[in-house]
């Protein structure tokens, strides 16, 4: 199939409608049903751990669904589409969180069951520590969140004819509405379904695609002679954009900056009544991350199938590269009553897991680590509950508000990395320090988070501004207009210059392929962390509570070292070890 269709020629109509409108709709009864029938919100524990009464499979299904955002519908297929299929590689990083997550993170994290997971900072190294961490965090969700929410509704803006400022508007509402009243049971048990509707939608545009292109047979000719199968990309230059080496360990560093060690994830992990149920949903975290990378990564190669020879983008058919993949799904299956409301029902399920997970979480860990201790007394849980309820309705309309910046900037997939890699190698970095270094002082962790933050924000400034003067540019795989059915006057390909080199100097960092950016993070932060510590004065081994060390470590301790029955609790005075002295 060489052709291309105009998708303004196609319209939702009361099928897709229907269908859109159900998946909205069974979103929203979630927060009314747990919000005021099932009830049980009005306590933090009961808001934000479920009451800790989570069972396996709605747990599961919410990992997969919150760490499968739009970005991954929408942006992998567009990049198998214009670069191969290296990035597909990305399925042994998944592995590897998850053996992160199993053997590094559950056995100290379970333990200590925090609601904010950056408590960990204080009690491991200092409250400023911490309040670093958590202003990370936050800064960096509420970047994200909006270009996860704006990817559908530029997709649903291409079908309805309805402006994207509208729907994001709708969409937010919504995601705010159960989110703030559910908690999380509502969040998860909406992302559970969210989750089953994306897996139908991908499934049906793969296997649609497939027959509509001629077959499996055909879909791996056209790939191969395009040039789009590639895994094994050696090349070790840290500006190539993606090889091997990107692919594997610098989406592993990334991947377990927003997910290993994401407080979505954890509080997630610790609602769960044991930690072997815990390590059971990262399992299935981790054969979910990658049947949707892979299924995304297929519908991509199929996409290159149906337009080896008559580009969308260089007809202007579409005037974003993120999407292709609504046009695609248009194009096979708009004749199919409710299919393409089907699919972009799942993209927006996608997103709405993300915005949902994202405001739970961020909204914990704004009220318990800047909100409540501005409290000169200790409020009630219900009205803990409330605040938290209040943060969320702020921070979507923030989120809300910023999606006007994303708008004006580039493809998803890359926007997503490159504010993810900016901040979370740094907290990835840190947590190193904390879990791996009994050593590492509160002033190693600090100066070394600092400068890993100011080091890939300078890196990312610098690729930015750059890119903008035409100085960076990434290659594509060759693509076609020559089997267009009308005369096309565009020349084929995104950049019409990407195939001359700029002369003009470029300094390396800025060079520095995006997906790398955690990576680096956290060895700058982790080097100079540990450098700082010894240059002032590094803890002693033996003075760290060996609940805040990774068990991996437990063989290498000094026989001396002290053995606490628990870590410090609320009532407690926390030194910078982890140490507890009462008050």
């Amino acid at each position: 199939m060489n052709s291309t269709v105009d998708v303004t020629q196609y319209r939702f109509d009361w099928a897709e409608y229907s269908v859109f409108t159900a998946m909205m709709g069974l979103s929203a009864a979630t927060g009314v049903y747990f919000g005021f029938i099932k009830g049980g919100q009005d306590t933090v524990s009961g808001y934000m751990l479920g009451g800790k009464q989570m069972t396996v499979f709605p747990i599961a299904m919410s990992l997969i669904s919150s760490f499968t955002s739009s970005n991954t519908l929408l942006g992998v297929p567009w990049e198998i589409y214009t670069y191969g299929t290296q990035y597909l590689m990305g399925v042994l990083a998944n592995v590897a969180v998850g053996c992160f997550s199993c053997f590094v993170i559950l056995p100290v994290f379970y333990k200590l069951q925090l609601i904010s997971l950056y408590e960990y900072f204080e009690l491991r190294f200092s409250k400023k520590i911490r309040t670093l961490a958590s202003a990370l965090y936050t800064l960096t969700q509420v970047a994200y969140i909006p270009v996860v929410i704006y990817g559908p509704a530029m997709a649903i803006n291409q079908v309805s004819g309805i402006h994207v400022h509208t729907l994001t508007t709708t969409l937010c509402s919504i995601c705010i509405f159960y989110t703030t009243f559910g908690g999380l049971k509502a969040v998860v048990w909406a992302d559970a379904l969210q989750a089953a509707l994306m897996i139908l939608s991908v499934i049906a545009v793969a296997t649609l695609g497939t027959i509509k292109v001629g077959g499996v047979g055909e879909v791996i000719r056209a790939a191969r002679e395009g040039n789009r199968l590639e895994f094994f990309n050696m090349n070790p230059d840290p500006s190539e954009r993606m090889s091997f080496w990107a692919a594997t360990f610098g989406l592993a560093f990334l991947w377990t900056s927003n997910s290993g060690i994401s407080p979505a994830a954890v509080q997630r992990y610790i609602s769960l009544p044991s930690i072997r149920q815990a390590r059971m949903s990262v399992f299935f975290l981790v054969c979910g991350s990658n049947l949707f990378l892979s299924m995304s990564g297929i519908i991509g190669m199929v996409i290159y199938a149906a337009y080896e020879t008559c580009d969308p983008f260089s007809l202007k058919v579409i005037s974003r590269p993120d999407q292709i993949v609504p046009h695609f799904v248009l194009d096979v299956a708009g004749r199919i009553k409710g299919l393409p409301a089907l699919f972009l029902a799942g993209v927006v399920s996608a997103s709405l897991s993300t915005m949902s997970t994202g405001l739970n979480t961020v909204a914990g860990t704004i009220y318990e680590d800047f909100i409540e201790p501005r409290f000169k007394k200790k409020v009630s849980e219900a009205q803990a509950s409330r605040n938290i309820k209040i943060v969320v309705v702020i921070l979507g309309a923030i989120c809300l508000s910023l999606v006007l910046v994303i708008e004006k900037l580039g493809a998803i997939l890359e926007l997503s990395a490159s504010f993810g890699g900016m901040t979370s190698g740094a907290i990835l970095g840190i947590f190193v320090l904390g879990l791996f270094f009994p050593t590492a002082n509160a002033k190693g962790a600090m100066i070394g988070g600092l400068c890993s933050l100011a080091t890939t924000t300078w890196c990312l400034l610098g690729f930015r501004i750059s890119s903008l003067q035409g100085l960076i540019y990434y290659p594509i795989k060759d693509i076609s207009v020559e089997g267009c059915p009308f005369n096309v006057t565009a020349k084929a390909g995104f950049n019409p210059d990407s195939n001359d080199a700029p002369e003009d100097y470029v300094f390396p960092l800025y060079k520095l392929s995006i997906f790398y950016y955690s990576l680096v993070g956290c060895t700058i932060a982790v080097i100079i962390g540990l450098i700082v510590s010894h240059l002032t004065t590094p803890n002693r081994t033996e003075d760290v509570n060996p609940d805040l060390l990774s068990p991996l470590i437990y063989r290498f301790l000094p026989q001396k070292t002290k053995i606490y029955d628990s870590v410090p609790t609320n009532n407690e005075k926390k030194n910078e070890n982890g140490l507890k002295q009462m008050v």
